[in-house]
């Protein structure tokens, strides 16, 4: 059975971690991009209020929410790579070296 080196595991959730920021600040930018040309209905506005927490979450990575959001990602992330490196590690007639003869 093969396992991978702590480098290598890192870097894949180092990796998944930056994409997923990525997405977010994308969602985010189109969303507000999106919605800038809503029709208002007043002071308790859902889309405004969505607006201004998109608003609000681009602003709070200069904050360290950024790493408040990783802490909480984080043993997701380990869940997915530790159910990824089992799958990926499965036995197979070819790892067993068996012969198949005809």
């Amino acid at each position: 059975m093969r396992s991978f080196n702590t480098s290598g595991i890192l870097r894949i959730i180092a990796g998944i971690t930056g994409l997923m920021m990525l997405v977010f600040v994308l969602f985010s930018a189109f969303y507000i991009a999106a919605e800038t040309d809503h029709e208002c209905c007043g002071e308790d506005c859902p889309i405004c209020a969505c607006v201004h927490l998109c608003e609000n979450a681009l602003h709070g990575f200069d904050d360290g929410a950024a790493v408040q959001s990783v802490s909480v990602v984080f043993p997701v992330l380990i869940l997915l790579a530790t159910a990824f490196s089992a799958a990926a590690c499965q036995e197979t007639p070819v790892s067993q070296k068996v012969r198949m003869n005809n």
